[in-house]
């Protein structure tokens, strides 16, 4: 597959390709899969500069076009800008930077503040994979599929500081939501599953900076929104847990099998203080009262969270799989 980057004009240039078509202007670009996104262009005498704005109430990007240039407030030329915001034209990179994210800024703005724009973007994306042969349907996802890959190799070995600085920096949580997010509707296996992926990595590659806010304050009125589970906590494994999770298994690691619920630290619901080493404490007993506040925390699998996300979305370990490693750790302990 040809290098591709995470920049909304590579990611949507496999469409016409797997189309045969060639790639449309960048404007062109914007309103065919973000019309809610529309930038309006107003025509120009010829000698007056009309400076553009930005509409919020209308969720538009107005631009003027003066003397075959376009223009967007200041003279500054929105085919860089956005050639820019897209990953394709390069010049004066400090000026478009912050003219891009200002861009940017309203553009996340109206996917957190719009509750209709998602599932506008959504149909909109429906009827335009819609006009893809099944074929080409199933090579989209192929593509996908090993972009998600490439996407995870290429963060993986490239410098820290190269990914720290570049001209729009994703760190390293928003990157992987957008990738886990994507994988996790392909792997849906589904026609709507396809057109999410899809829509998962057009937005983040367009939003880029931005990506975290939406991420955070849109939640799940956008796509579903998955957070990762993984033993290493790199990407690529989360990957493999999701797309081969018949060679993932969990496992527990420490030897206190004497304790009801081996390797399980436990904190107070209310004050956070560390059960553990309180004096006294058995994770044998049902519940237990926090010496430091009093409170009374129920010590149940059903209260035993793998990490701080599955914590805010309320997804307890699953209890047969827990036991299972604890078992297994048991065995491999007579074994020594």
């Amino acid at each position: 597959m040809e290098k591709r980057s995470l920049r909304f004009g590579s990611i949507v240039e496999i469409y016409y390709e797997l189309k045969g078509e060639k790639l449309p202007k960048q404007m062109e670009l914007l309103d065919i899969w973000f019309p809610g996104l529309v930038i309006t262009i107003d025509e120009s005498d010829g000698k007056t500069k009309t400076p553009a704005e930005y509409v919020d109430r209308e969720y538009k990007i107005h631009a003027v076009r003066y003397q075959g240039r376009l223009y967007a407030g200041a003279s500054k030329r929105v085919s860089q800008i956005l050639g820019r915001l897209i990953g394709t034209a390069s010049g004066n990179q400090e000026k478009e930077r912050r003219s891009a994210e200002l861009i940017q800024r309203n553009v996340a703005e109206q996917f957190v503040t719009d509750m209709d724009l998602a599932p506008r973007l959504q149909e909109n994306t429906a009827v335009l994979l819609e006009k893809l042969t099944e074929e080409k349907k199933e090579i989209l996802g192929q593509q996908i599929f090993d972009l998600l890959y490439a996407f995870a190799d290429l963060r993986s070995t490239t410098d820290r500081y190269i990914l720290d600085t570049e001209l729009f920096a994703l760190d390293d949580e928003v990157f992987d939501s957008i990738l886990y997010n994507a994988a996790y509707q392909l792997n849906l296996g589904s026609f709507s599953g396809l057109c999410n992926a899809w829509l998962w990595l057009l937005t983040g590659g367009l939003l880029r900076n931005e990506t975290g806010r939406v991420l955070r304050l849109y939640e799940s009125s956008f796509i579903a929104i998955r957070r990762q589970i993984s033993e290493t906590g790199e990407l690529k494994d989360k990957l493999n847990t999701l797309f081969y999770p018949e060679t993932y298994h969990s496992f527990y690691r420490g030897d206190d099998l004497d304790h009801r619920f081996p390797g399980v630290e436990w904190y107070c619901d209310r004050c956070d203080a560390h059960l553990n080493e309180q004096d006294g404490f058995d994770d044998h007993l049902p519940e237990w009262t926090c010496t430091a506040c009093g409170y009374v925390n129920k010590l149940d699998i059903n209260e035993i969270y793998a990490n701080d996300e599955d914590w805010d979305n309320r997804r307890p370990v699953d209890p047969e799989e827990f036991n299972a490693a604890i078992e297994q750790r048991r065995k491999e302990t007579e074994q020594q």
